[in-house]
């Protein structure tokens, strides 16, 4: 068929694609607004908002070409929806994209503490290369999460010459602390399948640390059990006086309404001294080796950052990064540098 033929139908249809694109984008926006005013209230008790607060940033990435949208449409009133829009949700994310001046320590500076979170998956067994990518990182301490019996037997042992110390909670998916300092368990706290607590004597001081693992929010009494989790871990943390340090998967994201039980009371590591969007689930690896039907996210993973690191403010935020590829993990490792305050 030659040009002058279909001629007559391309602005029809031309026309029609940018009604379409209009209409998708007013929905959109419309959708957005009111998923922002629920947001506030009732919050996260419903799986809709819930939902939306786990994909903030690829909701704000929508937003910029539904603004082209609107402006290319001259729906001027839906381009200002959609600014305000981006600037509600875009501006909590301003520090990870732009320039940071480097930290600069004081000459009296005590010392530092690497430390890394790794939820390995209960099904993993991969030990030479979690000890090896261990080796690489070089953290002080590392809380693992989903560290199941076979694992822990593989993987402690090879460890052991630079990571003599340990701590294990045997309670629902095991949780463990592995430390280059002596560690203490604390008996009189929170021992549940969702929180282990112990102190590190390290050459800087003691510092207490949270290995956390709260429930998955995708089902109502799984956001009812995180929240109470982290409500207690909350409630402890706000009695402690000394330098403390929270980290783990938490099974919520830097926009959920559970996250800020932390963010409030502490700082996130990734926050102050991070790049991008850190995300750290699902591992891509992990994806091929499932249905069909997860390809098209394998182009995109991870998606979300539901591994978080938070410090008091007895500690400076040096550096951190998401490690690539999840050595057998569904999810990425987390490593952040501290430096202790004098």
């Amino acid at each position: 068929m030659k040009l002058a033929q279909i001629r007559p139908y391309l602005f029809p249809a031309a026309r029609f694609a940018g009604r379409l694109s209009l209409a998708g984008t007013q929905i959109l926006v419309i959708v957005l607004l009111a998923w922002l005013a629920l947001w506030f209230f009732p919050g996260d008790r419903w799986l809709f908002i819930r939902l939306g607060s786990y994909f903030v940033p690829w909701l704000l990435m929508i937003l910029f070409p539904a603004l082209l949208v609107a402006l290319m449409g001259r729906r001027y009133w839906l381009a200002g929806f959609t600014v305000l829009l981006i600037l509600v949700l875009g501006v909590p994310y301003v520090p990870v994209f732009t320039p940071q001046l480097p930290l600069v320590w004081a000459q009296d500076k005590p010392g530092e503490l690497r430390v890394m979170t790794f939820n390995v998956n209960y099904t993993n067994r991969n030990a030479t290369d979690i000890a090896d990518l261990i080796r690489a990182e070089k953290p002080d301490i590392i809380a693992f999460q989903e560290i199941t019996g076979p694992l822990q037997a593989s993987l402690l042992p090879e460890l052991a010459p630079d990571y003599p110390y340990y701590l294990v909670n045997d309670w629902g998916l095991p949780l463990v602390l592995v430390s280059r300092y002596p560690l203490l368990k604390h008996a009189d706290l929170i021992e549940a399948p969702h929180a282990q607590l112990a102190t590190a004597a390290t050459p800087y001081g003691a510092v207490a640390i949270w290995n956390v693992h709260p429930c998955p929010a995708v089902r109502q009494t799984g956001w009812e059990a995180q929240r109470q989790a982290l409500v207690a871990i909350a409630a402890a943390i706000e009695k402690e006086t000394g330098p403390l340090i929270v980290l783990g998967d938490f099974n919520t994201t830097d926009r959920a309404e559970n996250y800020y039980l932390m963010a409030d009371r502490m700082t996130d590591v990734h926050h102050a001294v991070g790049r991008g969007f850190g995300f750290t689930y699902p591992e891509p690896d992990v994806l091929a080796r499932l249905p069909f039907y997860t390809k098209p996210l394998e182009l995109i993973s991870p998606v979300v950052r539901i591994d978080h690191v938070f410090v008091s403010k007895h500690f400076t935020s040096q550096e951190t990064h998401v490690v690539p590829g999840g050595y057998g993990s569904d999810h990425r490792p987390v490593v952040a540098t501290l430096g202790f305050k004098s």
